[in-house]
This record gives C-alpha cells, sequence and structure tokens, in this order.
C-alpha cells in the first residue's frame, strides 16, 4: 500500500484529545447512553471540572467526537480514491476498499468511531445525521464512480454499480465491527476473511464476461 499522511486529530491540546479518545473508545464498546460524563474523566485521569472545563454536556462530547471521525474518514477516502483511479481489474478495485488499514483508519479510533456512529444512528440525531451522510451518501457515491472506471476502461460490463457499491459498503460496516472484538478483548464470531472473499464471489459472478 502507498504511504499517506496520518491526519492529526484537529486539536493542539493534548488533554482535549486525551478526552476525545477515551469517549470515542467508551461509546463504542459501553454504548453512548451507558457511558457517563464521571466514567470518561476518570478513564482519563482529570477531574469531573476539568472536562466540564472543554465540554458543557455529553452530547456536545459526542458531536465533537463524530466531526473529527469524520475528518479522518474523509481523508481516508481521498486516499482510496487515488489508488483506485490507479486500478486495473475488478479484483484490484475490491481489495483496495476491503483493505484492513482503510477501513481501520489505520489507527483504532476510526474503527471505533465507524462502529459508534453506525450504533447510535438510532438513538441520536448527530450520529444519524453523520451516518447518513457518510455511509448511505458521501461513501456509496465514491464507490459507484470507481466501479464505474471500470465500466469506461472496458474492464466489467455494464452494471448496476449503486448497488454493487452498497453491497460493498454494508460490509465494510460489518467487517469494521468485528474486529471491535480486538479492541474489546474478546473473541469475534465470524472471520472477516471470509465475509470478503464471499462478497467478492458474489460480485464477479454476477458480472457478464465482458465482450
Amino acid at each position: 500500500m502507498a504511504d499517506r499522511e496520518i491526519p492529526g486529530s484537529g486539536y493542539d491540546n493534548e488533554t482535549k484529545n486525551k478526552i476525545l479518545d477515551v469517549a470515542t473508545e467508551l461509546f463504542a464498546l459501553k454504548g453512548f447512553g451507558s457511558v457517563s460524563m464521571r466514567d470518561i474523566a476518570k478513564e482519563v485521569g482529570i477531574k469531573m471540572s476539568s472536562i466540564y472545563y472543554y465540554y458543557e454536556g455529553k452530547e456536545a462530547l459526542l458531536e465533537d467526537v463524530l466531526a473529527r471521525f469524520e475528518k479522518g474518514y474523509r481523508h481516508y477516502f481521498d486516499w482510496l480514491t487515488a489508488m483506485n483511479k490507479k486500478a486495473d481489474s475488478l479484483e484490484t478495485l475490491m481489495d483496495n476498499m476491503f483493505n484492513k488499514e482503510f477501513i481501520e483508519m489505520r489507527d483504532p479510533m476510526g474503527c471505533l468511531g465507524m462502529s459508534l456512529a453506525i450504533k447510535e444512528q438510532h438513538n441520536n440525531k448527530s450520529a444519524r445525521r453523520c451516518v447518513f451522510k457518510l455511509f448511505y451518501e458521501f461513501s456509496v457515491k465514491r464507490m459507484q464512480a470507481d466501479f464505474d472506471r471500470l465500466i469506461k476502461k472496458g474492464i466489467i460490463p455494464p452494471s448496476d454499480t449503486k448497488t454493487i457499491a452498497r453491497l460493498f459498503m454494508f460490509c465494510v460496516i460489518a467487517s469494521n465491527d468485528i474486529r471491535l472484538h480486538e479492541y474489546a478483548g474478546t473473541e469475534s464470531p465470524m472471520d472477516t476473511a471470509e465475509i470478503y472473499k464471499g462478497l467478492k464471489n458474489m460480485i464477479t459472478n454476477s458480472l457478464a464476461s465482458p465482450n
């Protein structure tokens, strides 16, 4: 994989970054509703008064967590687009999209941020907005454009690329959630490699051979 810059968190303040890291992990693994500001302050190692210096409440903290995740996610999708523009086969394109580094954004915060947004979308307006904008609109459009480029190059035949892009996005989300077991220290119930293998076979078999 090509080297690429790791985006910063967006904050110069070390304590604020630590608060965001801890909140992301606790919200993703335990659920937003099950974590208190006191829990976060204790894990960070600061007083309650200190965490309220930065955030007036848990909702404001969640919005900042999601904003930071979105920034990193869009950055890495730019990298993915650049990689996919050079793809000369369907398999290369799929390998790029399902790359473990990309899914995890090269650090656990990306994986945790994605899982947090997906899990909380049904309970929280900010999470729901993040999921709809990033996964159901932005990601699908970007991935569809990548598949359309293969059609224009004559590598795959004309296809329903929007449906393929959606399938890929759902599998990326599922794979990301399974990898949370690594951070929680529990055994994963499924093998992400098998998920990807099945997805590749399904997409490959659904395409007729180009003329």
